[in-house]
């Protein structure tokens, strides 16, 4: 094989190992359902049983595959629901929201939505809805026009977005009644003969990347608002939240599932991840070019996180096309790794979480640590969360791990 062959199936692999989540066409290219098809069927089953306006939080590390088991569930449940399906990053200023942007977002997608699907749009509310904000942020689009642009300010324009919220906010009824009649006029367009309708669902993902400040305010505090629209909705949901004290408080108003990461630790039935994350792998890339240690100890270092996985595995594509190798080989996996262990260095706080640090790998003193201090080492990764079967437990990022035990070269 030519240089040039072995240059483009590693640059081709490189691609396949894009950070993003799996949507679309790289959705039934490259999803495995071995260790996600648990945590899909859950999702599904709970919004399909439960009362027709539940609420439900999808929780789980940064990178441990929400979004991609979120896109897969909008797949398979597409022809069952009305579907809308945004991301909360997309629409919001994520460094600046309030409970009334998220209401606001969900009526201007409905409608975007119903607009791209030609379904009757309840224009005489949104007019009537709109007048005062059109006066205030002077206005003059109409129509579709006019939603973009509304769209667009109430995410990158602060004071528009302090308009809309100052105009909603008194006026949280007529956003709700606003709202159900987009439901409404959704549900009158699908019914026929045989055909009740269909039931609206929300799913709206990255609110898991909220500031604590603002997602203990959202989801505690103004859940009252959050539970309001008359659709199903899911929502992600930070994990550093799900430790806060208030969540038991509040818990039963919303379904709740946890995503955990895989599994690979050989002493708590780790086989099964690794060859699962085995089989993600070589997916995107030829088992003809990376050795079969090589991959072992990348995925044993990624501790079950995809994120870091995946990125491993750019890395390495990377790395054998700079250093003309034929195959990734322990050499480069060990470099890749240093790279995140390096990572883990510099952003650790050794002097005031090493004690902490150490008594969880000591596995036996997760009860001596505070939850403030679990909720801080959770966020960053330097301690991750497992559940298989009843069993729960925490351990310490094997890069972190490294750290600890000296084993950067």
């Amino acid at each position: 094989m030519s240089e040039n062959q072995i240059n483009e199936a590693f640059t081709n692999a490189y691609n396949n190992f894009d950070s993003r989540p799996l949507v679309g066409e790289t959705l039934r290219k490259f999803y495995i359902d071995d260790f996600t098809k648990d945590a899909v069927k859950s999702i599904k089953t709970t919004i399909t049983i439960s009362k027709k306006y539940r609420k439900m939080l999808v929780i789980g590390h940064r990178g441990c595959g929400k979004s991609t088991i979120l896109n897969k569930v909008s797949e398979e449940l597409k022809n069952d629901f009305y579907l809308v399906s945004f991301s909360a990053a997309d629409t919001l200023n994520m460094n600046d929201v309030e409970t009334i942007d998220i209401l606001i977002s969900i009526y201007l997608q409905l409608l975007n939505s119903m607009n791209e699907r030609d379904i009757n749009v309840p224009i005489q509310r949104f007019n009537d809805v709109m007048k005062s904000v059109k006066q205030k942020l002077n206005l003059t689009e109409v129509g579709v026009t006019l939603l973009k642009i509304l769209t667009f300010k109430i995410k990158v324009e602060n004071e528009s977005r302090a308009t809309l919220r100052e105009e909603f906010r008194n006026q949280i009824e007529i956003l709700d009644n606003s709202i159900s009649d987009c439901i409404e006029s959704i549900d009158e367009h699908y019914k026929t003969n045989n055909n009740p309708g269909k039931d609206v669902l929300i799913i709206i993902d990255d609110l898991d990347k909220l500031l604590p400040e603002f997602a203990e305010k959202i989801f505690f505090k103004d859940s009252h608002l959050l539970t309001m629209p008359k659709a199903k909705i899911i929502y992600t949901f930070p994990l550093e939240t799900y430790y806060c004290e208030a969540f038991n408080t509040y818990v039963d108003r919303y379904e709740d599932q946890f995503i955990s990461l895989v599994v690979v630790d050989q002493n708590k039935n780790g086989d099964i991840g690794i060859q699962q994350l085995e089989k993600l792998v070589l997916k995107r890339i030829s088992e003809q070019y990376i050795e079969e240690e090589a991959l072992k100890e990348m995925i044993l270092s990624s501790g079950g996180l995809l994120r870091d996985l995946i990125k491993f595995m750019q890395d390495a594509c990377k790395e054998a096309i700079v250093s003309e190798s034929m195959i990734i080989d322990q050499n480069i996996a060990e470099k890749v790794i240093n790279k995140t262990a390096n990572q883990y260095k510099r952003l650790f706080d050794f002097p005031n979480y090493r004690e902490y640090i150490e008594k969880i790998a000591d596995k036996s003193q997760r009860d001596e640590i505070e939850n403030i201090k679990l909720i801080y080492l959770l966020k960053y990764l330097f301690i991750l969360e497992y559940r298989f079967e009843d069993d729960l437990w925490y351990d310490v990022h094997p890069c972190l791990k490294k750290v600890l035990n000296g084993e950067l070269k």
